[in-house]
């Protein structure tokens, strides 16, 4: 039954977000900061405080209550009913304890950090709540009976404070280790995603190849674009197939499939489209997901390039910044031109990139006065 009680309030309590984790936006509707969840979430944090301590009261009257009953009159902290009195301190040091753990973040530092924090909080909280108790809540005439009586204490208060910050820690790691394997199965989930999409991209791949290779040879030599474009396509397609199987690839490697994935456009649109290149050097090695850099510039060409009459600047902008990889494709584009295929594409690399590089990744698209639309990611490198 314990187990069952433990587990359905681990269950609610990791339903429901932390405060910290509010979105921007969110924040900005509730007047007080907090959201209705994070409400929630602080009520059964109170409604815990008060059973939690409420149940050590009466267990304390009860006790006392029986002593006096068996007619054992000693100056013990049960007798004179020390455990409930001091229940009321201990909800306000606990909740103190609250507050220093959540605006400290204790749950995100390093385990040493967290037990030396633990045990500090522990020893002078116990020490602070026997202190109180022997003080103001025990009559007790010789100075041998109140070291015997503030030793009793500081073992009771120990063990409750300790216990309830042990419940606490537990819970929250509860909820971490369960949110950890629920962002793992959705990473696990995309990943099978890509794989079926490029199973039915592949049908099978070498006869795939083998048909490109045999309409190039229908082509006449004379026809050297035609050529060169269906043997850019077939190195495209080969890269795409291999890289969508890793989690993430070399900035190089997703660069090379995007610049031949360019040729092929360049002898599209021929001088109509002008692409330029600003990478920094410490780019080409870092990881990025794959298809992601592609994903933008094909949607640079279909809603921007494509669409404009005159020439065309398509801008590939890529740098690591203070341990922070920023990639930006720039293009002539409006809101117009943007349908709902390009939002959803949007949200689900969002999704993609705080799935591998964390919540501090974003993914945005920017719109220009002068008419030019910027694409933007930035993740957080690891």
């Amino acid at each position: 039954m314990g187990k069952n009680c433990f587990s359905t309030v681990s269950h609610f309590w990791s339903t429901i977000p932390s405060p910290m984790s509010l979105s921007p936006s969110t924040a900005t509707t509730r007047p007080l900061g907090r959201s209705v969840k994070g409400d929630e979430k602080f009520l059964v944090y109170a409604i815990c405080q008060l059973l939690g301590w409420g149940g050590v009261a009466v267990f304390g009257w009860i006790m006392g209550l029986v002593q006096r009953l068996g007619g054992e009159l000693t100056h013990q902290p049960s007798d004179q009913n020390f455990l409930a009195l001091t229940c009321l301190a201990g909800l306000v040091a606990t909740h103190i304890i609250w507050v220093l753990i959540r605006r400290g973040e204790w749950l995100v530092m390093s385990p040493v950090n967290i037990l030396w924090r633990y045990a500090s909080a522990l020893v002078l909280t116990s020490l602070v709540l026997s202190y109180i108790g022997v003080e103001f809540f025990i009559a007790t005439p010789l100075r041998e009976s109140r070291l015997e009586t503030f030793t009793t204490a500081l073992m009771i208060n120990s063990s409750l404070v300790g216990a309830w910050m042990a419940i606490y820690f537990l819970l929250h790691f509860y909820e971490g280790f369960h949110a950890a394997r629920a962002e793992q199965a959705l990473l696990k989930e995309a990943v099978t995603a890509s794989k079926l999409e490029a199973l039915q991209l592949q049908l099978n791949p070498h006869f795939f190849f083998n048909a490109l290779n045999s309409v190039r040879a229908l082509i006449p030599a004379s026809n050297h674009e035609a050529r060169e474009a269906l043997t850019l396509m077939a190195s495209v397609l080969r890269k795409t197939l291999g890289s969508s199987e890793s989690r993430t690839v070399p900035f190089s490697q997703e660069l090379e499939i995007v610049q031949n994935y360019l040729a092929i456009e360049k002898i599209r649109f021929a001088d109509h489209l002008t692409v330029q290149e600003k990478i920094s050097p410490d780019m080409f090695e870092t990881p990025i997901p794959p298809l992601i850099l592609l994903t933008l510039v094909e949607n640079g060409i279909k809603h921007g390039v494509q669409l404009q009459e005159g020439a065309a600047t398509l801008t590939i902008e890529a740098a690591v910044c203070d341990g922070e990889a920023q990639i930006s494709i720039e293009n002539p584009g409006s809101r117009l031109s943007s349908d709902s295929s390009l939002g959803l594409g949007l949200q689900n690399l969002k999704e993609r990139l705080r799935l591998i590089f964390g919540a501090d990744s974003s993914a945005n698209l920017k719109f220009f006065e002068n008419g030019m639309v910027r694409a933007e990611i930035r993740y957080r490198l690891n």
